[in-house]
């Protein structure tokens, strides 16, 4: 499972984003997946209809965000 923090979640007012560590495997999209899951635990399930997307950056993080 990838290592991330829900409530560690950066915010700039428009998005909350969320900095996960993918383990061997684990694709982009799972890791999405997961994080929606936790922020859904959070915040409601209402989020799950928000626009979400991810970057994945060079080192292997992944950059998982929710749009408000």
């Amino acid at each position: 499972m990838a290592k991330f923090n829900v409530d560690g979640h950066l915010s700039n007012g428009e998005r909350l984003d969320w900095l996960a560590l993918p383990e061997d495997g684990e694709t982009p999209e799972d890791v999405l997946i997961k994080v929606r899951q936790a922020a859904m635990k959070k915040f409601g399930d209402l989020i799950w209809f928000k626009r979400w997307d991810h970057v994945v950056a060079s080192n292997g993080y992944i950059t998982v965000r929710m749009h408000a």
